[in-house]
């Protein structure tokens, strides 16, 4: 018995060894003298037309051989993204252990000009996390990494548990990781959203989403717009909806959506409708009398909140059809599942020519704990 145990000792330490070798191999390295990536920014600086600067700050977090977890940001500057490597390599005394990076933080102006090449050199890394957040800023992406949050070692902790619970409100999707932008950005039918943050007055927040047309971002939508869109795009997802009279008249109701599009074909012209149902709670209540008691009441209110978002809907779409040009609702995606894949068609074209119709159903699943 106790020859069986020595020989179970044995082999399992063998293959604990090999385990830890095979993690580690011959890159194993004691934590002080590595730099970890919690953050890349993308900048990118145009003197000419043939010119162009690329910076990309990266915020690292530094270990010291006391325990203590600091944050810092070095930038590499260069003609190409594959050249910043070297350039922010001279600035640092330690080597990079990739993997851990928790969001990419995009320019704006690096976003219009395009994503394409920072994807590909991304892509190409089986070392980077491609289950980051993406995001776009306003002004430079090195000011984004190099705000002081208190509280963090880095700003990147408090951005990545932001988007991560945006979720809960204004009915945005977990859709905004790396991978995401890969899998949409050329694919047929589909666009990308991105959450959009600027440095604020209280510090850096989301205060809307950015349109992507395949590569390039083409629009940025404010926090209003952006919660109708992404009720209209996205399935599943919660928000605070409204009807206010006057400061001391108003009712809020906190739902999930459900939604479901049907598409149609008359002669060469495509027809959506997007049907939304939507389930929740009253939040707050200081505009309708004896809603837990009077069924009229009820009704009367359901009907003013579905008049009401459908016609947030309807006004948004007005819009967006005529200035943005982009089908961002992935209604496309729905067109060529029923009509044929590869045919061809612009779907941002034919959107935008599209008549596209809005159903709204409200239901109330909890009143709350009742009137005061």
């Amino acid at each position: 018995m106790k020859k069986k145990l020595h020989i179970k000792f044995i082999i399992s330490i063998i293959l604990s060894a090999i385990f830890l070798w095979s993690f580690i191999g011959s890159k194993g390295e004691l934590v002080e003298n590595l730099s970890v990536p919690i953050g890349i920014g993308m900048d990118i600086v145009k003197n000419t037309k043939q010119d162009e600067l690329y910076r990309l700050p990266i915020a690292l977090y530094v270990f010291d051989p006391s325990g203590n977890t600091t944050s810092s940001v070095i930038t590499g500057e260069a003609s190409t993204m594959g050249d910043t490597r070297e350039n922010r390599q001279v600035k640092n005394n330690k080597r990079y252990l990739l993997g851990l990076e928790k969001v990419y933080v995009i320019s704006e102006s690096f976003a219009k000009d395009g994503v394409h090449e920072m994807i590909d050199i991304l892509v190409h890394n089986p070392q980077i996390n491609d289950k980051a957040f993406m995001t776009v800023c306003k002004g430079k992406s090195e000011d984004i990494l190099k705000y002081k949050v208190e509280g963090y070692a880095n700003s990147t902790e408090f951005i990545e548990g932001m988007i991560k619970n945006s979720n809960y409100f204004n009915f945005f999707a977990q859709q905004y990781t790396m991978m995401d932008l890969v899998v949409r950005m050329d694919a047929e039918g589909r666009s990308t959203i991105l959450p959009y943050l600027e440095i604020k007055e209280n510090g850096v927040e989301i205060t809307g989403v950015a349109v992507f047309k395949k590569d390039k971002m083409v629009a940025k939508l404010d926090i209003m717009e952006a919660k109708i869109a992404n009720l209209l795009r996205e399935n599943k997802v919660q928000g605070m909806l409204s009807i206010q009279k006057n400061s001391k008249e108003y009712i809020n109701y906190y739902a999930q959506s459900k939604r479901k599009v049907k598409c149609y074909k008359e002669g060469e012209k495509f027809k959506f409708i997007i049907n939304l149902n939507l389930k929740g709670t009253i939040a707050s209540n200081e505009l309708y009398k004896n809603f837990n008691k009077d069924p009229k009441v009820l009704k009367e209110f359901t009907n003013e909140m579905e008049n009401s978002i459908k016609k947030q809907c309807e006004n948004f779409l007005s819009k967006a059809k005529c200035e943005y040009k982009v089908d961002f609702l992935d209604l496309g995606r729905v067109a060529a599942a029923k009509y044929g894949r590869e045919t061809g068609v612009d779907w941002n074209k034919v959107i935008c020519e599209s008549d596209i119709e809005v159903n709204v159903k409200v239901k109330v699943d909890t009143e709350g704990r009742g009137e005061y």
